[in-house]
């Protein structure tokens, strides 16, 4: 495989990962101590970013944020899909985000 066909590692933190059409990424990644869910599009200029708040409360249990999460990731995943798709700004220089 070409040296530019590689994948790169994904940034820490990064639970999903979604190709646009341009080749830059929109990266997912879950904020626990506010229960979001936060997906951002890595396209030079782009600016696209979907915060969705899992209504996780302070005193929930690991099995109840668990919960709200499942229930959430979808309609997240759906969105940054859906900007994916439309995205055609190229990846930054140097893969940075």
């Amino acid at each position: 495989m070409s040296e530019s066909r590689k994948t790169a590692a994904w940034p820490e933190g990064v639970i999903a990962r979604l190709l646009t059409v341009a080749g830059a990424t929109v990266d997912l990644s879950y904020e626990s101590g506010s229960g979001t869910i936060v997906a951002v599009c890595t396209g030079e200029l782009c600016g696209w970013t979907e915060r969705t708040d899992t209504r996780s409360l302070y005193t929930d249990t690991p099995e109840q944020e668990r919960e709200r999460f499942e229930d959430w990731l979808p309609t997240t995943k759906k969105r940054a899909q859906d900007h994916a798709g439309r995205c055609r700004l190229l990846p930054r220089p140097g893969g940075a985000a």
